[in-house]
C-alpha cells in the first residue's frame, strides 16, 4: 500500500517506521532540511559543539520512543541513570531527590526522605502518591486535584508546583490534571526504572537522523525541502498529495530558483503536522471537523543557552527552585566533554511572560541565578548566548482543550492525525509524539482491513 506520512518529527518517523516495517511503501515529507520537528539540534559556529533547540529530557517510562530509538541503533547515544536522582537550589541551599534500589513506589517514598523538606511537605507527599495509584482519573484542573488530595501551599511550592509546570507545560492552575497523574503513575508508580532520567549524549539531530537513516536503510522514502500544499481526496477519500519542492544545492538557493509543484498519488496519508496547519491542508468542503483543531491554543518554552569561560555548575541538572530559570543542564557534559567553555542550557516551562522579554533580559536571568548559588561565578565571563523560543512549543493542557484532542482516524477514508497533539492521554512530551505515530499506524492498518473485508480495491501491501 502506498502511504504518504506528512511531517519529520517523532510523531512522523514513528508512524513512518511502524507502517514501513508493515510493508507498505512510505513516503515521508518533510518541509526542512533537517528531522526532528520540535526536537532537532544544529551546529553552532563558535564552539563546534550541537545545540538542542530546546532540552527535552526523557525518563524510563518513555518505552515508546526508547523502543524506536532502539530499533534504529541509537540507544548508545543514551545515557541512563542508575536510581532517579534530581537535584534543587534555592536560597536556602542545596538538597537531592536520591532514590534508593526499592520497588516501586517505595524508592520514591526513600527519596523524598534525603530531600531536605519539611515532614509535612513528605507526608502530602505520600497522600498524593497513594491517590493517584489508587483513585481513578481525576476531573478539573490540577490545582483542584492538589486541594482534593491535601496538599498545602508549602508542599505545592517545595514540590509539585515546578515539577508539574515541567511535565504539563502550563500551571496547576489551568492544567488538566488527568495529564500529571498520568505521567505521575506511568513514571513514578509502576517500576524504579519507569522514574529514572534519560540523558543524550548527542543533540536531538543525531538521534533522529539515526531514526531517519533506519527507516531509509529498511526501504523507506525521505523528501527533504518539500512543502505538502494540499491533500486531494477522490469520491471523498484520501488520493495522494500535491507538494513544492525545492532546490537543494546552495547554488540554486543562493539564486532564489523557485520550486517545483509536484504531485504524488496515495492509498492512505498521515498527517503529522502541528495542530493549527491540519484545515489548512484540506479542500474548504471537508474542512468543518477539522476547525476546532485551531482552538487548541499553545503554551511557550523559553530556553536560554550561555558558555562561561570556567566551569561553574558542578551538576549534570539542576533545578532552581523559585528562578525563572527553572532548571540548567550542563549540555558540554552531557555531550561527554570536560573542562571549559561550560556549556549551560536553562529552561523556561510555560513561558508565558517571559517569550516577549528582549534576549539581553532572559540572559541575565540566567546570569543572575548563576551568580546566586555559584561562587565560581564571580570571575566567570560569558562568552556567548543563544536565545530560543518555541510560542507554540504545546497545545494549551486544561480541561477544555483535552476535549478537542482528535483520534488517529479521522472522517476522511483513508486519512490519519498523528502529534503529541492528538488523545495520546498524555501530556505534550516525545513520547506523547511517538505513541499518536504509532496509534496513526495501528488505526491506518485497522481501517486497511476493514477494507479488505469488504473487498475494495487497493490494498496491496509492497
Amino acid at each position: 500500500m502506498r502511504v504518504v506520512v506528512v511531517g519529520g518529527g517523532f510523531a512522523g518517523l514513528a508512524a513512518a517506521v511502524e507502517l514501513q516495517e508493515r510493508r507498505h511503501l512510505v513516503t515521508l515529507f518533510e518541509r526542512r532540511g533537517i528531522l526532528g520537528g520540535r526536537a532537532t539540534s544544529f551546529r553552532d559556529s563558535t564552539f563546534h559543539e550541537e545545540v538542542d533547540n530546546g532540552t527535552h529530557l526523557m525518563v524510563g517510562a518513555y518505552t515508546g520512543t526508547l523502543d524506536l530509538l532502539d530499533r534504529a541503533g541509537a540507544a548508545g547515544l543514551l545515557a541512563f541513570q542508575p536510581e532517579l536522582a534530581l537535584d534543587y537550589q534555592d536560597e536556602v541551599g542545596r538538597s537531592s531527590l536520591s532514590c534508593p534500589p526499592l520497588p516501586a513506589p517505595l524508592h520514591l517514598l526513600g527519596g523524598l526522605l534525603s530531600l531536605r523538606l519539611p515532614w509535612r511537605v513528605r507526608l502530602d507527599a505520600a497522600r498524593f502518591a497513594w491517590a493517584v495509584r489508587f483513585g481513578g482519573e481525576p476531573q478539573g484542573t490540577l490545582a483542584e486535584f492538589f486541594l482534593k488530595t491535601g496538599q498545602s501551599p508549602e508542599t505545592r511550592r517545595l514540590l509539585w508546583d515546578p515539577l508539574a509546570t515541567a511535565i504539563v507545560n502550563d500551571t496547576p492552575e489551568r492544567a488538566a490534571a488527568v495529564l500529571f497523574v498520568r505521567v505521575f503513575r506511568e513514571a513514578f508508580l509502576t517500576s524504579r526504572s519507569a522514574s529514572r532520567l534519560i540523558f543524550n549524549a548527542a543533540g536531538w539531530g543525531t538521534l533522529v537522523e539515526k531514526i531517519g537513516d533506519y527507516f531509509v536503510n529498511r526501504g523507506g522514502h525521505i523528501q527533504r525541502r518539500t512543502r505538502v500544499l494540499s491533500v486531494l481526496l477522490s469520491k471523498g477519500e484520501a488520493a495522494g498529495i500535491d507538494f513544492l519542492r525545492h532546490p537543494a544545492d546552495r547554488e540554486s538557493v543562493a539564486r532564489g530558483v523557485p520550486g517545483t509543484k509536484e504531485r504524488l498519488d496515495a492509498d492512505a496519508i498521515v498527517l503529522a503536522v502541528p495542530w493549527g496547519e491540519v484545515p489548512g491542508l484540506l479542500p474548504e468542503d471537508v474542512r468543518g471537523p477539522f476547525e476546532h483543531l485551531g482552538e487548541l491554543g499553545s503554551s511557550p518554552i523559553v530556553s536560554v543557552e550561555v558558555w562561561l569561560d570556567t566551569v561553574v555548575v558542578d551538576r549534570l541538572m539542576l533545578g532552581l527552585r523559585r528562578e525563572e530559570m527553572e532548571w540548567v543542564f550542563d549540555k558540554g557534559r552531557l555531550f561527554g566533554r570536560q573542562g571549559p567553555p561550560q556549556h549551560l542550557s536553562f529552561i523556561v516551562s510555560a513561558a508565558h511572560r517571559s517569550t516577549p522579554r528582549p534576549n539581553a533580559s532572559l540572559v541575565a536571568s540566567a546570569e543572575g541565578a548563576l551568580r546566586r548559588y555559584f561562587p565560581g561565578m564571580e570571575k566567570a565571563r560569558i562568552l556567548k548566548s543563544l536565545v530560543f523560543r518555541e510560542p507554540t512549543a504545546t497545545f494549551l493542557p486544561t480541561p477544555e482543550h483535552e476535549a478537542l484532542r482528535p483520534e488517529a482516524r479521522t472522517s476522511i477514508p483513508g486519512l490519519f492525525l498523528a502529534g503529541d497533539w492528538t488523545r495520546t492521554g498524555l501530556p505534550a512530551t516525545i513520547e506523547g509524539a511517538v505513541r499518536s505515530g504509532r496509534a496513526a499506524a495501528l488505526a491506518l492498518e485497522a481501517w486497511l482491513r476493514t477494507r479488505r473485508d469488504a473487498g475494495r480495491p487497493g490494498e496491496a501491501a509492497g
